[in-house]
């Protein structure tokens, strides 16, 4: 972190916004309950706030840490003590893993909401523009020195930053480039699926034509699961998010195939059973996976 006059130097922070803070004191304080309160009506609204805020206990002691933050940003003592307690709430911030993004737009609420409250108790638009400069200032520093905890928790390398950025930028390429020969293996194993769709259908011209029909659906099933397969690999490429789905319905064939094959070989019925149930578990996870996927 920077050192402490040096940041208030570059926000312009002087003894005129301690005195203006420290004047609006008594004002805020009057409002700290409703704060948490709107505060959290705000923060509920994240997707993933549930991650953080876990239980009443959790909760209770943010709560009261909140208010703390909030009082203590009108207290007029902005030295050392001040910052080191900021910059420990930001590391504590980078430890639970909070995104970033969920500091930056929480600090623009309380940005708002202080701006609220002073239209409502200063009635003089340029003196309530003088005391909102120094509380946009206040809260610009805070969050300066919350978003440094993030810049230097990236800092920390295992050998260097310039030998680190390589080494990804490599492992990046590699995976690219096996990408791509998965890709190639795909459409191989698809000319090889239609040479036997083209086997399977050579039994149905040559007078079998139980085996030729049913081999012939269990290849063109397969094709369809290789197009399945190179058309993920290609999103994947471009983007896209990894399917699970594909891979069961990878399973799903493959047991289906195995039935139609069994079926002419006149298999034993315990196995046929249990190729039938094998199809309806990969069905429940097909639709777990799926639920998943959606939510």
């Amino acid at each position: 972190m920077e050192p402490i006059d040096k940041i208030k130097a570059h926000y312009n922070f002087t003894s005129g916004d301690t005195k203006n803070l420290l004047r609006l004191k008594p004002v805020m304080t009057g409002y700290v309950d409703e704060f948490v309160e709107e505060f959290y009506n705000y923060v509920k609204n994240f997707e993933e706030a549930h991650k953080f805020l876990k239980d009443d206990a959790t909760i209770k002691r943010h709560q009261d840490a909140l208010k703390l933050w909030f009082l203590n940003i009108f207290s007029g003592e902005y030295g050392a003590r001040y910052f080191n307690t900021l910059e420990k709430v930001g590391m504590m911030h980078v430890k639970i893993m909070l995104p970033a993004h969920y500091v930056n737009a929480t600090f623009n609420f309380v940005k708002n909401y202080s701006q609220d409250i002073l239209k409502r108790e200063i009635k003089d638009n340029e003196d309530r523009l003088y005391l909102e400069r120094s509380v946009v200032k206040i809260l610009d520093i805070n969050l300066d020195v919350f978003t440094s905890s993030y810049i230097e928790e990236e800092k920390k390398f295992f050998l260097s930053q310039k030998v680190e950025s390589y080494l990804v930028l490599l492992a990046n390429r590699f995976s690219h480039g096996f990408n791509l020969i998965l890709v190639l293996g795909l459409v191989a194993l698809g000319f090889l699926v239609i040479g036997l769709f083209g086997y399977d259908l050579f039994h149905v011209m040559d007078g079998n034509l139980e085996k030729g029909l049913l081999g012939t659906l269990g290849s063109l099933l397969m094709l369809w699961v290789v197009i399945e397969l190179i058309d993920t690999e290609i999103k994947h490429l471009r983007g896209g998010k990894f399917a699970i789905k594909v891979f069961i319905n990878v399973a799903f064939v493959a047991t289906i195939r195995e039935i139609l094959v069994t079926s002419l070989k006149h298999e034993a019925v315990e196995y046929q059973i249990s190729l039938v149930a094998t199809v309806a578990v990969l069905g429940v996870v097909y639709w777990l996976v799926a639920r998943a996927e959606k939510n």
